[in-house]
């Protein structure tokens, strides 16, 4: 009996040892379910807070997207217009090229024309200063056959006068008077535009007469 009582004894105070233990980690999982349920809640709202951040995000991604959507489709619709613009400008480019080019074509038929206006007026002023120089030359020309003529005249009257005359004045000495006057003439006139007036006394003299060569 004393054994059994003995036995009750040690049973109880092992359920007594085994409830306070389980009464100690009741306190204790108490306790960690009192420090774990507001972080879990906190977490929870957390969370809960991010999911609605972060469905704000992906609402503002899909507008995002959309506007985006809707600049390429008005970038696409401007790019056409840009090809068309400029394909139009290429041509308007060909066109001013062409009337450039025929700007130029008319700019150097203008100066040909000037160029040629030039040559033209040269040409006139060179045939002008020709015909001047055949007019010298032709003046010069008939006075030196008027001069030929008088002074073949003047030598005639003198072997006529010498024949008949009875003075000193000898033909031969108006033949060398002529030539003479003959050789003053050459040097004086190496171009044909010697100074007649200087040399007209030369003949006069010479042939003894009293007339004076008269130059027109």
């Amino acid at each position: 009996m004393q054994n059994d009582l003995n036995h009750s004894y040690e049973e109880n105070e092992r359920m007594q040892n085994s409830m306070n233990q389980i009464t100690l980690l009741a306190n204790q999982l108490n306790g960690l379910n009192n420090k774990l349920v507001p972080q879990i809640t906190c977490k929870r709202k957390s969370h809960a807070d991010l999911n609605a951040k972060q469905l704000k995000e992906i609402e503002s991604l899909k507008s995002t997207v959309k506007s985006l959507e809707s600049i390429i489709f008005s970038m696409q619709k401007a790019l056409s217009l840009k090809d068309s613009d400029i394909t139009s400008l290429g041509i308007k480019i060909n066109e001013l090229e062409a009337e450039l080019e025929q700007a130029t074509q008319k700019v150097l038929l203008k100066d040909s024309d000037t160029n040629q206006l030039c040559s033209n007026l040269s040409l006139e002023i060179k045939a002008k200063e020709l015909e001047n120089e055949l007019e010298k030359v032709t003046q010069n020309s008939s006075f030196k056959d008027g001069l030929i003529f008088y002074l073949r005249s003047r030598v005639s009257s003198a072997e006529a006068n010498s024949a008949s005359s009875s003075n000193d004045y000898k033909h031969d000495e108006v033949v060398e008077e002529i030539s003479h006057f003959s050789l003053h003439y050459s040097k004086c006139e190496p171009d044909g535009k010697g100074d007649y007036d200087s040399i007209l006394v030369v003949p006069v003299i010479a042939l003894g007469g009293s007339n004076t060569l008269v130059n027109d």
